[in-house]
């Protein structure tokens, strides 16, 4: 915040140190415009500078519209940006909205562009399976956490053990603890 404060004041401008060749920018000052004319680089400023806008489906529309000609650079570069504002997306918008996004992308993509749909849909089917890995492998230790657990109950219910320590080393509740009997 005090850093902020640095910019009401003209003579303060001067005096921060940002060396050489780093220039400090106001995105939010310069004209869309001026932000389009930096193609590929252009497209990070566009969603950087829009970035707290709170409809991601509009912002995924008019940053198709406003750079379209430059999602081919965009595929020379492997979808950099384009995965990453995927990525960003994910965590703003709601899951049931997911199919709307895939159909904003696809209608901004014209006929012409197939194989560059096929690719960004590719991108997106991705994100789709790596989010689905990470859930199934959370799943997965869950349950085998439980099984460990319920295991190690049921040993020590046959040595004896009291059900009071059993719940207390295995974490399961008293009725689980009775059902492995």
């Amino acid at each position: 915040m005090i850093f902020c404060l640095l910019f009401d004041q003209a003579k303060s401008k001067r005096k921060i140190p940002l060396g050489g060749d780093y220039q400090l920018v106001d995105l939010y000052a310069m004209p869309d415009d001026e932000i389009k004319q930096k193609a590929h680089l252009g497209m990070l400023e566009y969603f950087m500078k829009y970035i707290h806008v709170r409809d991601t489906l509009k912002l995924w529309k008019e940053f198709l519209e406003n750079f379209k000609s430059c999602i081919l650079l965009d595929k020379e570069k492997d979808y950099i940006y384009i995965r990453s504002f995927l990525w960003y997306s994910d965590s703003k918008l709601p899951e049931d909205k997911y199919p709307d996004l895939e159909n904003i992308i696809r209608g901004h993509l014209s006929k012409e562009d197939k194989e560059d749909k096929e690719d960004i849909m590719r991108t997106i089917a991705q994100k789709y399976r790596e989010e689905g890995i990470q859930v199934g492998e959370e799943k997965g230790k869950l349950e085998g956490e439980m099984e460990k657990a319920r295991s190690i109950a049921k040993s020590m219910l046959l040595k004896g053990y009291p059900i009071d320590g059993i719940i207390m080393l295995t974490g399961l509740s008293r009725s689980h603890i009775y059902d492995l009997v």
